[in-house]
């Protein structure tokens, strides 16, 4: 009866540990971020020769996801280029760009 006992512990401590055993590979989306912060009102931004994309509320840092890579940031106000830089964006790595 012992050994009945034992052996049964011994299964549904197998039977636990091999439910607990997760095996795979989580591949996550590439992605990377860019940050605007500073003086927006009035501002535009436009990420390589993508639409023209109108900031709506300025009074917030502005965060866009962004495909890792390199890439041309031009932020515009009031019609004219205030920022335009070259960028290169790794994976999951949030970049800022400051608009005075």
């Amino acid at each position: 009866m012992k050994m009945i006992l034992i052996a049964s512990a011994i299964a549904f401590l197998l039977l636990l540990s091999g439910c607990a055993y997760n095996q795979g590979v989580v591949q996550h989306e590439e992605t990377a971020f860019l940050k605007l912060i500073g003086n927006l009102e009035n501002a535009s931004l436009q990420i390589d020769d993508n639409q023209v994309i109108v900031i709506e509320k300025p009074d917030k840092d502005i965060v866009y996801q962004i495909k890792p890579g390199t890439h041309i940031i031009t932020v515009y106000k009031n019609g004219e280029i205030v920022v335009k830089r070259e960028l290169y964006f790794d994976d999951q790595i949030t970049r800022e760009v400051t608009v005075k």
